[in-house]
């Protein structure tokens, strides 16, 4: 596609403005990163001041770049960081009792986008604009500071991490198979995943991401929209259990699981194991993607499938159709925190224009400031971001609701349970239901 680059991206972040505006990672040990020596730092060892942070490690950081950057934050700022990193699920599991029962352990804490409804009524984070500069946010995608925003219109969270999912296919392996094109339909999809099964191209057409975890949520909210089912209406009321969309997306996936589409070890994977499969040529599909995924591709030590993949629209249920999920991450501030100060200054070097480019060229991160998608060094670098400009039209979040958390765990629990042949699908999401009736209509 060769449209003038300015036009073309500045096109991409007025459409993810407006989407994010309506609106979990790799499984990796815990760590505790060591302390960088700060040779230019404005205090002396004995008078510097520590914080803690806690977030996730990002899928695509295969180099430590991350770490790098707090490294250098460390040698410019004099202040020391505690930093901890695991799983999504390790961090959400530190950090929520914590926060809930009014610790102060952390000073920088993972704000996930799932959480913004439950916090903003809690008051367990700390309003950002009693530090940020007047118009600090103005260069960044308006819908990321709109969703981390509470209702009293103050920020209570800087994005770190624009996770929106793409959806990739091997073009190689699908022309091996004799298809000449990404399926448009989830039909099409699994004719295709079959075909290449049969024909020994790859092992299985998918290999899902659905063990029992926070991450079966996201996946549970992807194939509803995928085929334009719905979970909740305006004001939390049911529609799930109701609605023939939901159920019809439930059931494929079901299916996919007896009819040879999924790789039946999808049922223990996470995401990294997901995206493992994929990179060694296992499956053909990866509908759920990363925007890092090419750094990856291209990796010897975890790829086998450099040059052979490309990025194609989200089947639908019907061709037209099509729907990504959008899963922003920010940093917060706790509202226990002791070291406020400090975590500001943490939390602007780290979500600096500097630090978005840096992250961007060396990991593939989708950038918060809208400049960098015109950045020259950046548009040559990723020219397939052209392709995710179609699919940034139709991201959705994931359903806004103060308690999501137990939404996650009662859907998780019972879709599990249709995946494995433990119940029907429309049972699982009457269980659903019954299960959370306490909340019925309660946003």
């Amino acid at each position: 596609m060769k449209r003038p680059s300015l036009y073309l991206f500045v096109s991409l972040l007025l459409i993810l403005s407006f989407v994010l505006a309506s609106c979990a990672p790799t499984a990796v040990p815990a760590t505790e990163l060591p302390q960088a020596s700060a040779p230019e730092a404005t205090q002396s060892a004995a008078e510097a001041e520590t914080i803690t942070v806690i977030f996730p490690k990002h899928e695509a950081d295969l180099s430590g770049a991350f770490e790098s950057r707090i490294r250098e934050f460390e040698n410019q700022s004099g202040i020391k960081v505690e930093l901890i990193q695991s799983d999504w699920d390790s961090v959400a599991n530190r950090i929520l009792p914590e926060i809930s029962t009014g610790g102060s352990a952390y000073d920088v804490v993972e704000f996930d986008n799932g959480w913004v409804a439950e916090w903003c009524g809690a008051g367990w984070a700390t309003p950002l604009n009693d530090f940020m500069p007047a118009g600090y946010t103005d260069g960044m995608i308006p819908g990321l500071v709109d969703l981390f925003s509470c209702p009293d219109k103050k920020v209570y969270g800087i994005v770190w991490n624009n996770d929106t999912r793409f959806f990739y296919y091997n073009a190689e392996k699908l022309a091996a198979a004799g298809f000449n094109e990404p399926p448009k339909t989830w039909d099409e999809f699994k004719q295709m995943g079959i075909s290449a099964k049969e024909k020994d191209v790859v092992s299985y057409g998918m290999a899902p991401f659905w063990n029992q975890e926070w991450s079966l949520g996201n996946e549970f909210h992807f194939w509803t929209y995928a085929f334009g089912g719905e979970i909740v209406d305006e004001k939390g009321c049911f529609l799930f259990n109701k609605d023939p969309n939901t159920l019809a997306a439930l059931q494929y996936m079901v299916d996919s699981m007896k009819d040879g589409v999924s790789n039946p070890a999808g049922m223990t994977y996470n995401q990294a194991a997901s995206q493992d499969a994929f990179l060694k040529g296992d499956s053909l599909f990866m509908p759920q993607g990363i925007a890092g995924l090419m750094a990856y591709t291209k990796d010897a030590s975890v790829s086998s499938v450099d040059g052979q993949i490309k990025v194609g629209l989200v089947p639908g249920a019907r061709a037209g159709m099509s729907a990504a999920l959008t899963l922003p991450e920010a940093y917060a501030i706790p509202a226990q925190s002791e070291h406020k100060e400090a975590a500001w200054k943490f939390i602007e070097f780290m979500t600096s224009r500097e630090t978005n480019k840096a992250l961007a060229q060396e990991i593939g991160v989708l950038p918060i400031w809208t400049d960098l998608y015109a950045d020259a060094d950046l548009t040559a670098k990723y020219p397939f971001w052209s392709e995710f400009q179609a699919q940034l039209s139709t991201a959705r979040g994931l359903s806004k609701l103060t308690w999501y958390g137990d939404f996650v765990d009662i859907s998780t629990a019972e879709v599990h349970k249709a995946l494995a042949g433990e119940q029907t699908a429309q049972e699982a999401l009457d269980n659903m239901a019954s299960g959370l009736s306490q909340f019925e209509c309660k946003p």
